[in-house]
C-alpha cells in the first residue's frame, strides 16, 4: 500500500435521502463499546441490564432489547463478522481478558486465543477469515492476527509498544490503528504488505477507535481534547479536512460504519447531575440544597458550615454559584467557565479549574471573596496537563494538591504553593493517581491510584514526612472514588458495584458500611472541615446509543468530506507531536 489511499474507494456525487442524526435507545446499565450490525438491523452492546456486564442485542425496528452472553465476568468490546453470523468479543470470563467468539443463531461461545496475558479490541478482516487483536502487558503490546477458525495468533508488529485498537481497511489491505508511543493517542495507517506505517492524525488530540467508512476514503474516530469526546471525521488523504459530526454538549465514542459506509453508529456518554445534597453526620439527617434543573456537579461546604459553593451545567458550560444550606436564592460568582470549586478553611478563598473559550486547557485558579479577584496560577507552565478533576486544600490555607497527567494513563499528584506560586510534584510514578485530598492534619494526602496493578483501583495515603504509602482499601475490581479522610479517621469514598454508586464509610478499625441513608448514584463526598457535615452529589448515568443517518447526503455537517478528488497524502500536518496529552481516562470513564 506505501502510504497510498488510491486503493480505497473514492467519492462521487452526494445522492439519496437527507442527513439525520437519531438516538435509537438508552441503557442506564450500558458500558458502551456498542457495534451495528453490518446491514443495520440491530446493534450489541455490553451491558449490565442482568446483573453482570454481558453481551445485548437491541433490534431497531423492534425497539427490544434481548440477551446474548450470560455469566460472570465482563464481556465487551464485541465485533460484528462480516456475515452478521458471528460476533468476536473481549471476555474476562476465563480470569483475564481474552478473545471469544458468540455464534448468533445458536446463542453458543467459544474461547479463541489463550495468551497469558490479556487480550483485546477485537476486528474481522473484510473477507471473515481473521481477527485482528491487541495483546500484552501495557507499554509491550503487539498487534496479532489470528484465523476465525482458531490457531495460533501472528504478530503484526515487530517491536512491542503502546497500541491500541485497530480496525481494517475496507479493502483488506492494512490496519488504521490508535497507539500511544509518541506521548500522545495518534491514529496511523499500518500496510499489510511490510510496507512502513503512515500517520494519519498529528497527535494534538486524544485520537481513538479509528474505522474507515467503505464508501469514502474518510476515517471516523472519537477525538478529545481536555474532556468530552466527539465523533471525528476526516479526509484519509487531506489530513487538514476534517470536522465534528455533532457538537453537543454530550461525550460521544467509538464510532463504527455500516457495511455500505453510509451510516455511522456510536455511543453517548450522558452523566447529569441530579442534585446536590448534605448529610449531617451527627443527624443522619439528608437535606437537598441543589435541585436538577441546575444540573449541579460538585459541591464545598463553607468553613462555618452555613453555605454551599457548587458548580453545574449552564448552556453547554460550567458556572459556580453560592447558596445557603439552610436555603435562599442562589448568588453566581463570576468566574467564566468554571468546575470543582474548593472552598479554603480561611473561609476567604475558593480554589477552582477555569478555561477560557478560546482555550481547551482547564487552569488552576482562586478567587478572593473579599476583594473579588482571581488568580491563575498554572498558565505558561507546559509541564502540566489534564488537569480536569478534584482539588483540595492544605487545612492552613496555603497549599492545593491536585493530580496532573503526564503520560498516556499515567498521572501525578502535584502541590501548589499559593503563597509563592512553587508547584513541586507529590508523586512521580507509571501510575494512574487521582482525586487527592489532605489529611485533616495535613501531615498527609489521601488519593486512589492503579498502582495495584492491571487496572485495579485502591485507596492509598501518602505521608509527607516520610515519603511512605500507605494502602488504605486494597485494590480489586470495585470501583472506589474521590476518597476523604474525616478528623475521627472515618474514610469517605464512593463505590461502584453491580454498576451501583453509593457512598461507603470505612472505620479507622477497617470495617465499613454503605451509608444507605444517602441513597445510591452519589458521589463527590465533600466533609466540612470538622466533619460532622457531608456534601454529595447525585447523578443519573447512562448510555445512549445513536446513529448517524446517510452521511454523505444533504445536511451532514460532514458532506463535504466526500467532494473533490483523492490525492496522495503530502506532509502538511502530519508531523509527530512529542510529550504528553490528555488521556481520556477518569474517575468515570474506566
Amino acid at each position: 500500500m506505501n502510504g497510498s489511499v488510491s486503493s480505497l474507494p473514492q467519492p462521487g456525487p452526494v445522492r439519496g435521502p437527507a442527513f439525520q442524526l437519531h438516538r435509537l435507545a438508552e441503557d442506564p446499565a450500558g458500558a458502551g463499546d456498542g457495534a451495528i450490525s453490518p446491514d443495520g438491523s440491530r446493534f450489541v452492546a455490553a451491558s449490565r441490564r442482568a446483573g453482570s456486564l454481558n453481551l445485548w442485542f437491541y433490534e431497531i425496528a423492534t425497539k427490544q432489547w434481548h440477551q446474548g452472553t450470560r455469566g460472570a465476568g465482563e464481556d465487551l468490546e464485541a465485533q460484528w463478522s462480516p456475515d452478521s453470523m458471528c460476533l468476536a468479543f473481549t471476555s474476562s470470563r476465563s480470569g483475564h481478558k481474552a478473545i471469544w467468539l458468540y455464534r448468533v443463531h445458536e446463542a453458543r461461545i467459544s474461547r479463541l486465543t489463550f495468551g497469558s496475558h490479556d487480550e483485546e479490541y477485537p476486528h474481522w478482516s473484510p473477507d471473515g477469515s481473521t481477527i485482528i487483536f491487541v495483546g500484552g502487558d501495557w507499554g509491550q503490546r503487539h498487534l496479532y492476527l489470528v484465523a476465525a477458525t482458531g490457531g495460533p495468533p501472528v504478530p503484526v508488529t515487530d517491536k512491542p509498544g503502546r497500541a491500541g485498537a485497530c480496525a481494517y481497511l475496507p479493502n483488506g489491505s492494512g490496519l488504521i490503528c490508535h497507539s500511544y508511543d509518541t506521548g500522545a493517542s495518534v491514529v496511523s495507517i499500518l500496510p499489510l504488505d511490510g510496507g512502513a506505517p503512515r500517520q494519519v492524525t498529528n497527535g494534538r488530540a486524544w485520537d481513538y477507535k479509528p474505522t474507515v467508512s467503505s464508501a469514502h476514503p474518510v476515517v471516523a474516530f472519537s477525538r478529545s481534547v481536555e474532556g468530552r469526546s466527539v465523533i471525528w471525521v476526516q479526509r484519509l488523504d487531506e489530513p487538514n479536512r476534517g470536522r465534528a459530526l455533532a457538537m453537543d454538549a454530550a461525550d460521544d465514542r467509538w464510532p463504527n460504519w455500516t457495511a455500505d459506509g453510509q451510516h455511522l453508529f456510536f455511543h453517548r456518554l450522558v452523566d447529569r447531575g441530579v442534585g446536590i445534597w448534605v448529610l449531617d453526620r451527627r443527624t443522619n439527617a439528608v437535606v437537598q440544597v441543589v435541585g436538577p434543573n441546575e444540573q449541579p456537579r460538585y459541591g464545598s461546604i463553607s468553613p462555618d458550615g452555613t453555605r454551599l459553593i457548587y458548580a453545574m451545567e449552564e448552556t453547554g458550560r460550567s458556572t459556580v454559584k453560592v447558596r445557603d444550606i439552610g436555603g435562599g436564592v442562589a448568588e453566581p460568582l463570576l468566574l467564566g467557565d468554571a468546575a470543582f470549586p474548593q472552598w479554603a478553611p480561611d473561609g476567604r478563598t475558593v480554589a477552582y479549574l477555569t478555561r477560557k473559550a478560546s482555550r481547551l486547557r482547564w487552569e488552576i485558579a482562586t478567587y478572593d471573596l473579599v476583594t473579588g479577584t482571581s488568580t491563575v496560577w498554572t498558565c505558561g507552565v507546559t509541564w502540566l496537563k489534564g488537569l480536569y478533576g478534584p482539588l483540595d486544600w492544605s487545612p492552613d490555607s496555603t497549599r492545593l494538591v491536585f493530580k496532573s497527567e503526564t503520560e498516556p494513563f499515567e498521572a501525578d499528584l502535584c502541590v501548589l504553593d499559593v503563597r509563592d506560586g512553587r508547584i513541586t510534584k507529590l508523586t512521580e510514578d507509571p501510575w494512574w493517581d487521582e482525586a487527592p485530598s489532605w489529611t485533616p492534619d495535613g501531615a498527609g494526602v489521601i488519593f486512589m491510584s492503579t498502582r495495584g496493578g492491571d487496572w485495579t483501583w485502591g485507596l492509598y495515603r501518602k505521608e509527607l514526612g516520610s515519603g511512605e504509602i500507605v494502602t488504605l482499601a486494597r485494590p480489586d475490581y470495585i470501583e472506589k472514588n474521590n476518597p476523604r479522610l474525616l478528623p475521627d479517621g472515618t474514610l469517605i469514598y464512593s463505590l461502584v458495584a453491580s454498576g451501583v454508586e453509593d457512598l461507603f464509610e470505612q472505620l479507622p478499625n477497617g470495617s465499613g458500611r454503605v451509608l444507605s441513608s444517602v441513597g445510591p448514584a452519589a458521589r463527590y463526598p465533600v466533609p466540612s472541615r470538622d466533619g460532622s457535615m457531608l456534601a454529595f452529589t447525585r447523578t443519573h448515568r447512562t448510555v445512549e446509543y445513536w446513529l448517524a443517518r446517510n452521511v454523505w447526503g444533504d445536511g451532514s455537517p460532514v458532506v463535504d468530506l466526500a467532494d473533490g478528488e483523492a490525492r496522495q497524502c503530502g506532509t502538511r500536518d502530519a508531523r509527530p507531536r512529542t510529550g504528553p496529552v490528555r488521556s481520556p481516562v477518569d474517575t468515570r470513564r474506566r
